[in-house]
């Protein structure tokens, strides 16, 4: 089946410019221009990733991740904007973006960052082996005993691949490949703020991630105690 993109850009020119060019790599593109247009689509939940801008004339597409989030939509959102300061880009993260392009941009970058998201989001579901007492279900849920959380697309992937590697220092470009599939480095510190996201979901869990410093990240289990 295609993969089904949504674009949301207010700036015709380019959104057609670049729908045509996705068009032509086989997929599926719907152009929209607001964000009233894109919260609507996003609650359909009928896509496979979203390209957001955050210029547009209605609302600010912050507040379209934030609210898109809010209502449990998980498809991926690649924010693609002229915003090119470190503070807009850990907002957007922050807010629920899963990854984040400035413009101008390589076309050829952009068609990669979509194939890894749209890779990583319909990647099979993993759960570690029987005696972890960290269960990664259907529909982004992590389980622990009574505990449950509900991760992002990209944080159950980070999560996943500490857990694959429980007890190691996984480093940096490790992850950026296994959890996110990158080749190279996005430039910005998309990893810190995940990291931020999944200890705050997962307090409580057991389990300890730690930033060793200058190597990576590790992820340690901890046995909870027997009632």
């Amino acid at each position: 089946m295609p993969t089904r993109l949504v674009l949301v850009e207010d700036n015709l020119k380019l959104a057609e410019s670049i729908a045509e060019g996705l068009r032509e790599d086989g997929y599926l593109t719907d152009q929209l221009s607001t964000a009233a247009a894109a919260i609507e689509r996003g609650l359909r939940r009928d896509f496979d990733l979203m390209i957001l801008d955050l210029g547009l004339p209605d609302r600010d597409g912050l507040e379209v991740l934030a609210e898109l989030r809010a209502a449990r939509v998980h498809v991926p959102i690649l924010v693609l904007t002229a915003r090119d300061a470190v503070e807009a880009r850990v907002e957007a993260l922050d807010k629920g973006a899963d990854d984040y392009l400035v413009k101008p941009f390589a076309f050829a970058e952009l068609v990669a960052r979509i194939g890894a998201l749209v890779r990583r989001a319909g990647g099979p579901r993993w759960a570690p082996a029987d005696d972890a007492p960290i269960v990664m279900g259907d529909d982004l849920v992590v389980s622990s005993g009574l505990k449950h959380a509900t991760l992002s697309p990209r944080e159950f992937a980070l999560l996943g691949c500490l857990l694959r590697r429980r007890g190691e220092v996984v480093s940096r470009s490790e992850i950026l490949r296994e959890a996110f599939g990158y080749d190279f480095d996005p430039g910005t510190n998309v990893i810190d703020v995940h990291l931020t996201h999944l200890r705050k979901k997962l307090g409580g869990f057991p389990l300890v991630i730690e930033t060793v410093r200058g190597i990576g990240i590790r992820l340690s289990l901890e046995t909870p105690p027997k009632s």
